[in-house]
């Protein structure tokens, strides 16, 4: 079987250069061309969307398994007719996080909640694993606050000068009254991310997928992962 990855950018680029070894199967960076065959694979995605539209075609008619790791694309709402995967992030670590807070996150419905999310400053598309979080909590996206200043990275959130351009950083502080708890997660580089991507596929490739919409928290839930 063939594994598609599409995209050109960072993570995309991250995974192709990554350790990815699968019992016959194949990883390849997508090209158009790929469109016209005729046999089932697994794609993943992790570009801007120039080439979604191909890719969910490809998939919509060869029922092959969509895994999409772009934020803020129609994806995230569309109802397929193929296994499709939102995994808003891939370091299994905070996703195994995202599912504690997503189960129990309904307790803190009457408290002061601030979440904080830090992205290198190239990042532009919406920050999904923050408003993941801010679902899970009951609190407006509105509400989450954004860090794209280098200097604020560095100065006070304590992000290493070599991970400025390549890093996720969320900080989630639950107030009553005098009482806090405060849940911080840090990601530096794209190598978890990868390494999160092979465990997805892997689970792919090991459990049959029916042909609808899944977040990753679903394989979570279903341990899977």
């Amino acid at each position: 079987m063939k594994i598609f990855i599409i995209g050109s950018g960072k993570l995309a680029n991250a995974i192709l250069g990554a350790d990815l070894a699968f019992a016959s199967c194949e990883v390849i960076k997508w090209e158009s061309r790929y469109q016209t065959l005729n046999e089932k694979a697994i794609l993943v995605h992790a570009g801007s969307g120039r080439e979604l539209k191909e890719g969910l075609a490809f998939s919509a008619r060869t029922k092959s398994v969509f895994i999409e790791l772009s934020t803020g694309l129609e994806t995230e709402k569309m109802i397929p007719e193929f296994p499709l995967i939102i995994c808003p992030n891939t370091s299994i670590l905070i996703l195994k996080t995202l599912r504690m807070v997503n189960l129990f996150g309904g307790n803190f419905e009457d408290y002061e909640i601030s979440i904080t999310e830090s992205h290198q400053s190239t990042k532009n598309t919406e920050p999904g694993t923050a408003y993941s979080l801010a679902n899970s909590l009951k609190v407006p996206h509105s509400s989450v606050v954004s860090i794209r200043d280098p200097k604020v990275q560095q100065d006070e959130i304590g992000i290493p000068l070599a991970f400025l351009n390549g890093h996720a950083y969320h900080k989630i502080i639950i107030r009553n009254g005098n009482d806090e708890v405060t849940i911080e997660t840090r990601v530096l580089g794209h190598s978890s991310y990868a390494n999160g991507v092979n465990a997805i596929i892997k689970a792919c490739l090991n459990h049959a997928l029916g042909n609808r919409r899944y977040t990753v928290l679903d394989l979570i839930d279903r341990k899977m992962l």
